[in-house]
């Protein structure tokens, strides 16, 4: 079940204040937000097992490459307290400033979200060539 942004608003607002909280509901709020047509994996219910395991590691490639992101603890302390075969989806919401995505359990309850920021393309080019100039 994809979540609606209203969803999503009213359930994050609902959560603790913290600095995540107030990325995710300004992210909702902006102007540019979209959701894409097609996303692997979203609609689809997979265990909360595999996105956990998928999940860890993604979070130590995107600290590793130095990419900025939001709410990673928070969704895989949630992750470990599910049962591990406990149906769990994504819906995924773009922006130029970067991708949000939200998990749910299968009753729609959120489970926790990440925020990716993407990289400024000056960002982009500096990382190019420090790849250039140190591996090759």
């Amino acid at each position: 079940m994809a979540m609606t942004v209203e969803l999503l608003t009213r359930m994050i607002g609902s959560l603790p204040a913290n600095e995540d909280k107030a990325a995710a509901l300004n992210f909702l709020k902006r102007s540019d937000l979209t959701q894409p047509a097609s996303v692997p994996g979203a609609l689809d219910y997979t265990s909360a097992e595999f996105w956990l395991r998928l999940l860890r590691r993604r979070q130590e490639s995107t600290i590793r490459a130095g990419i900025t992101t939001r709410g990673f603890p928070s969704l895989l302390t949630a992750l470990e307290k599910l049962s591990p075969s406990a149906p769990v989806t994504i819906t995924v919401y773009t922006t130029s400033a970067g991708a949000g995505n939200f998990w749910s359990d299968q009753d729609g309850r959120l489970v926790g979200f990440v925020l990716v920021e993407r990289r400024s393309p000056e960002e982009e080019q500096e990382r190019l060539e420090w790849f250039r100039r140190n591996l090759t």
